[in-house]
């Protein structure tokens, strides 16, 4: 039973890895990323002219940030008071996967951003910076420098906390489809607040949004089979 769960999971994502390569393909050789951010670009008067708007920048970044800081650190709280001696054993094991997950989830999106050093918008000559485009798939080692622009690490505000999915899906199905439904539009509404300021391309944010689900469905899928397998 173990083993057929375990085929099911592999098979479900690698269906969806196979959809997302394909996407990210092809929008990097039709250049359909280049046709949003031309576009938003021109509608902000040819500058990213929302870059530092109050709106954007303290409210939607900045403050976001700091209330995202605030859940996780919340989650913490709950995980940790899940050790008590009145707890039960299968919730603790929630909290800890779902809080693992989140973390992880931001950090490999940040390792990422910082391994590839792709530039954003704003960096590039095409937008008024100083950098030329050189491709992610160019598989050129002298442009992994100092760009922290690929995958999106905004969205993943939003996208980590596809996370509580996983966590409610066998004891509350419907708090299960709501936080996912938030999750995911917070993600892409974060993520378009960032392609408004010239950070970041729309396919950047659909590549976190993968990272994320993945990070969280291996986590609960690896952890669910072990206390099975403990039990």
């Amino acid at each position: 039973m173990a083993a057929l769960e375990s085929m099911t999971v592999w098979r479900r994502w690698t269906r969806v890895l196979v959809v997302f390569v394909a996407l990210l393909l092809v929008v990097e050789f039709l250049e359909l990323k280049f046709l949003v951010a031309n576009t938003l670009y021109q509608l902000e008067g040819g500058q990213w002219s929302l870059r530092h708007h109050f709106i954007t920048e303290t409210i939607l970044h900045d403050g976001i940030r700091k209330l995202n800081l605030a859940f996780v650190v919340f989650v913490l709280f709950l995980t940790v008071a899940q050790f008590l001696p009145t707890k039960r054993d299968s919730k603790r094991r929630r909290y800890v996967l779902l809080l693992l997950s989140v973390l992880l989830s931001f950090g490999l999106v940040n390792y990422l951003k910082a391994m590839l050093g792709m530039d954003c918008p704003w960096d590039l000559q095409l937008y008024g910076g100083a950098k030329p485009y050189i491709s992610l798939w160019s598989f050129n080692d002298t442009h992994f420098g100092s760009g922290r622009c690929f995958p999106s690490g905004h969205s993943s505000i939003g996208f980590a906390w596809i996370a509580l999915y996983f966590f409610w899906r066998k004891s509350r199905p419907f708090l299960a489809r709501a936080s996912l439904t938030l999750s995911l539009s917070s993600g892409f509404v974060l993520g378009g607040v960032q392609q408004l300021r010239g950070a970041h391309f729309f396919i950047d944010d659909i590549t976190t949004a993968f990272i994320c689900w993945s990070v969280s469905l291996f986590i609960f899928h690896i952890g669910e089979q072990y206390a099975a397998t403990d039990a």
